[in-house]
């Protein structure tokens, strides 16, 4: 039998005890539904907008706005009546002050401006519903609502996808371009199948937790994978089968059975001999293999494999503004302001890059070095879900640690090759932010903890 250490019963007060008592709070409750609309209008498919009316306003625009405006009054507010977190607030406090100081120096004051209160209405709102959680089943409403915000965005964009695009895939086909990509035309295809994987990891639930039947799970499992498969996102598979080897490695870890160095060896072998495997089954072409390997080449040459899908056209020249001058490298060219920035007189570049493609040039190059440090020590604060999992034990259940460490290290997953952590405020964003400063929650769950165990 585990130890409380290694439960799956709530750490802190009695299970729902308190919680139901929080949502009823008017605050919190109307953070949440602001926190549902932020997500939405951030991350799924709205309206279509041409690319020359890109930094034009419109309602949504309008919207954005005001949702993160009224998300950092409620943020505030709940801030006031708990309080202002622990390591990870504070951090984030520093980066979001870096960011507003990038705009004076940038040639985009107004566009940083725009996208600044976006960062900062929305990380208040995230700070105010974590510091207010006085248990882990206040989280973890806070996570049900993501996910079932998340399953509902991914159906309807997964539906717009295959019945309102489907002429433009018809256009696409009578051109001979037949790598038509599900998010190519609702919103982006490596979003759309990023934001798939995280919530097929979200979706695991312990069995004392209270959730949904096992074969409605299943289903919006399925679901997720499919959105996968249909966006054909290189990132998104690799999230899955690494998250998925964490999720095993961190599972069995608990057992008094296992035995760890054992399998720290053998995982190793397993993992060579199916590369191994998939080589060989490439090359002699066998068609269950190759038709997969494929499906996520994307049908790409050689030499667009060997450019990351051009991504090292858009890196050099990254890095060449990053280092335009002093007050680049300190205060970088503005946060938002890379679509823009990349794009200038970039005649190696073989497509319109709207993000660097690495989200540690995007931040320096947004944000500069000022907003680089906080940056990155908030990345390696986000790793405590991995390198100290047995320690969080005592203040967490294992079914949120489990959740926390696969999501996390799902979307620290896409850092190399993409920017969703440091171009604008979407649902990836919101999503670590949650579990970051959920860790701030550690020092007040042990305690609790202890109380309730005599110690």
């Amino acid at each position: 039998m585990l130890s409380r250490r290694f439960s799956d019963a709530p750490a802190g007060l009695d299970p729902y005890s308190t919680s139901s008592t929080v949502s009823r709070d008017w605050p919190r409750r109307a953070g949440m539904l602001v926190l549902v609309l932020i997500l939405v209008t951030t991350g799924s498919y709205i309206r279509e907008k041409a690319a020359d009316e890109y930094s034009e306003v419109d309602w949504l625009v309008i919207a954005q706005v005001g949702l993160s405006l009224a998300g950092g009054y409620l943020g505030t507010t709940l801030i006031r009546r708990s309080s202002m977190g622990g390591f990870g607030a504070r951090v984030l406090a520093v980066y979001l002050l870096a960011v507003v100081a990038s705009a004076p120096f940038s040639s985009y004051a107004m566009l940083v401006a725009g996208y600044w209160i976006l960062l900062a209405g929305t990380s208040l709102l995230c700070l105010g519903l974590v510091s207010s959680s006085v248990t882990e089943d206040s989280l973890r409403d806070i996570e049900t609502l993501i996910l079932a915000t998340l399953s509902f965005m991914l159906l309807k964009d997964t539906l717009i996808d295959a019945f309102y695009f489907q002429p433009q895939v018809e256009r696409l086909e009578e051109q001979g371009i037949e790598m038509y990509r599900f998010g190519m035309g609702s919103s982006s295809s490596n979003s759309m199948g990023l934001l798939a994987a995280v919530a097929f990891w979200m979706s695991f639930k312990a069995p004392s937790e209270r959730g949904a039947g096992s074969v409605l799970r299943l289903l919006w499992r399925g679901l997720f994978v499919a959105v996968v498969l249909l966006t054909r996102t290189r990132i998104a598979l690799a999230a899955l089968l690494w998250s998925s080897v964490l999720r095993w490695w961190f599972v069995h870890r608990q057992q008094r059975s296992s035995r760890p160095h054992t399998v720290l060896v053998a995982m190793p072998c397993i993992i060579v001999s199916f590369v191994l495997f998939l080589t060989i089954g490439w090359l002699w072409r066998v068609p269950l293999i190759a038709g997969g390997l494929d499906l996520v080449n994307r049908g790409e040459d050689s030499d667009t494999m060997m450019s990351v899908t051009g991504r090292t056209d858009v890196w050099p020249y990254a890095l060449k503004r990053i280092l335009d001058g002093p007050i680049s490298i300190v205060f970088g060219h503005g946060y938002g302001a890379s679509r823009s920035v990349l794009n200038e007189n970039n005649s190696n570049a073989s497509f319109f890059a709207y993000h660097a493609h690495n989200t540690f040039l995007e931040v320096l190059l947004s944000t500069g070095v000022l907003g680089a440090l906080p940056f990155i020590v908030l990345v390696v604060y986000s790793l405590t879900w991995l390198v100290r999992f047995s320690w969080l034990l005592q203040s967490f259940s294992l079914g949120f640690a489990l959740r926390a460490a696969t999501v996390v290290s799902a979307i620290l997953n896409s850092t190399m090759t993409e920017s969703e952590l440091a171009i604008k405020i979407g649902p990836a964003l919101v999503i670590y932010l949650f579990y970051v400063l959920s860790l701030d929650r550690q020092p007040a769950f042990l305690r609790a903890s202890q109380l309730r165990s005599g110690h």
